[in-house]
């Protein structure tokens, strides 16, 4: 039996930040990088720590409504003209949890420059943006192949250009005053900042609950799924079926929720796969298939660096693993599947079977539950779990179908209204 478990909000939210970066080696830990820089200039300029903490939180994630690798790399690379999308998407994002919504804000304001506040200077928001706005500045000007300390000079030049036009003079100052310190700029390129702010950086001493890492749960089961139509309501239907099936099997309401953040959670490594295969009209290729396959590794490679979240793990990223071996991206066999992680496989099989793809329309209940059968009887999926489904077929089919239809509205309401205003 699992009792009830708490968090490390500074480890949840480093995993997470390092996640929305997978999408190319390129720009990896960018937001994290962001984050340090904000942190640093924000504690340098005196702010009070509820407001750095909220700097920080924002910078964090600030990327996160740019929602296919290449829109990411695009940002990075100067190559995006219009910055609005993604600032939009990303503060709606941040609404969807209690933990993240102070600083939804500064995620919508961290492309805007210091002349399009005037007027309105005292918006809480106006300089903890220009914080964000400055560190994400730094951190994309910072070229990767030359030595840090030797690339000091330019990049105090020219954010020293943009004081009193795209950035406040006060946040130049701060930073100014940080760049002198040689500890900055090394902390900055460094392969161990992740170790460093988890130690030392705000949210060290935070611990949250099983409730609060739903609501977080939830905001990146949208990101994930919002990405395409196709999947709009795919991760919403594994962690309703896997909800379903763990209660129909006699888990606990703590295992219950467990499985069902799992679920949430078990295709987060498809943040690092091109919209390209997700939209695929048609099969794969062998080397698209290959892309794909990465994304349960990246799954279990994320969430199992948050202590408390190894059982998460496993039940999340397991979800193409078979009892026989043969699955994937670590072909353990039956002896290393718990029942969490075969529950969450066999709703990602139901799911997938019942929902519209690219290449097809949901299956028929006849075809689907023979299907089903045929992957117990060869050992694939658990025949417990399978014949729990099939003998509670309606009563899963239709929870799975009702939580789909309230992500399904949200997605065609609110979030398409959101894309058609950028």
């Amino acid at each position: 039996m699992i009792r009830e478990i708490t968090i490390n909000l500074s480890n949840l939210l480093l995993s997470l930040s390092d996640a929305v970066d997978l999408a190319s080696p390129s720009i990896g830990m960018h937001q994290m990088r962001t984050a340090f820089a904000s942190w640093q200039i924000a504690e340098e300029a005196g702010f009070p720590p509820e407001v750095i903490e909220r700097i920080y939180a924002g910078a964090l994630l600030h990327d996160i409504g740019a929602l296919t690798p290449e829109d990411k790399v695009k940002l990075h690379d100067f190559e995006e003209v219009n910055l609005e999308p993604h600032c939009i998407r990303g503060e709606w994002l941040y609404e969807l949890t209690p933990l993240l919504k102070p600083s939804s804000g500064i995620v919508r304001n961290h492309h805007k420059p210091w002349n399009e506040w005037l007027g309105r200077e005292d918006h809480p928001d106006a300089l903890p943006s220009q914080v964000v706005y400055l560190a994400d500045l730094l951190e994309r000007i910072t070229n990767r192949n030359v030595y840090i300390l030797h690339q000091v000079k330019g990049i105090k030049e020219r954010i020293s250009s943009l004081s009193g036009t795209e950035i406040h003079p006060f946040i130049v100052s701060a930073f100014l005053r940080v760049a002198q310190r040689e500890d900055f700029w090394m902390d900055l390129a460094s392969p161990r900042l992740y170790s460093s702010l988890l130690g030392t950086g705000p949210f060290k001493k935070m611990e949250i609950g099983l409730e609060e890492l739903s609501s977080v749960a939830l905001l990146f089961r949208t990101l994930i799924d919002f990405r395409s139509r196709f999947t709009a309501t795919h991760s919403t239907g594994v962690a309703e079926c896997s909800a379903a099936l763990a209660r129909l099997f006699g888990f606990t309401d703590t295992e219950i929720l467990l499985v069902r953040i799992a679920g949430d959670f078990h295709d987060l490594g498809k943040l690092a796969v091109p919209n390209a295969i997700l939209n695929k009209q048609g099969p794969l290729t062998e080397e698209e298939f290959a892309l794909a396959k990465q994304h349960a590794y990246f799954t279990y490679s994320v969430l199992n660096t948050i202590e408390g979240m190894e059982q998460i793990a496993e039940w999340a990223a397991f979800h193409h693993e078979r009892l026989d071996g043969t699955g994937y991206p670590f072909h353990v066999k039956a002896d290393k599947i718990t029942t969490g992680a075969r529950i969450t496989a066999t709703a990602d099989v139901f799911t997938a079977l019942v929902e519209d793809r690219p290449y097809r329309e949901g299956m028929e209940e006849a075809k689907v539950k023979g299907i089903l059968s045929e992957m117990a009887r060869k050992n694939f999926l658990d025949p417990r779990i399978v014949e729990i489904l099939l003998d509670n077929y309606d009563f899963v089919y239709e929870k799975v179908k009702e939580c789909q239809a309230v992500a399904k509205e949200r997605f065609e309401s609110q979030f398409m209204e959101i894309r058609s205003l950028t």
